[in-house]
């Protein structure tokens, strides 16, 4: 059964400006730029009194609602410009750095820009497949 929009989580947590496959590029703290790429968008329900961790913290809902889960992949920061991470993306050449990080949407979003789009592998999934093992028995959370 489809869980309908309820008030427990923000807004924020219910929407996303980028679609699976998508190329992203942020600036790190040294200024220089990674790529990183949107693996997955889950849409998570949950029903009244269940819970889910966030930031190693419980929450239990108050009402039915949901939140997407975007699981994304980062890259080092090894580009000095945009321009350079864009022409890296487009020749599939950058360093991953992180595989997998399931984060709510908000801060999967935060300083994002869309470079490119790429189609998400088989083995591009393969930390997601094992945190949504995981989550799945409330053994994992998300950031």
């Amino acid at each position: 059964m489809d869980i309908h929009a309820g008030n427990f989580f923000p807004p924020d947590y219910k929407t996303f400006p980028f679609k699976e496959g998508d190329l992203l590029a942020s600036q790190g703290g040294n200024g220089k730029f990674s790529v990183n790429k949107v693996l997955k968008i889950d849409r998570v329900a949950l029903k009244k009194g269940e819970s889910i961790n966030i930031q190693g913290k419980s929450f239990a809902a108050t009402e039915d609602d949901y939140l997407l889960v975007v699981s994304c992949s980062y890259g080092a920061s090894e580009f000095n410009t945009l321009e350079e991470a864009r022409a890296a993306a487009a020749k599939g050449k950058w360093t991953v750095q992180m595989g997998h990080a399931p984060n709510r949407s908000p801060g999967a979003a935060a300083g994002q820009t869309r470079i490119g789009n790429s189609s998400v592998t088989d083995s591009e999934l393969a930390g997601y497949r094992e945190w949504r093992s995981a989550f799945d028995k409330g053994h994992a959370g998300v950031f």
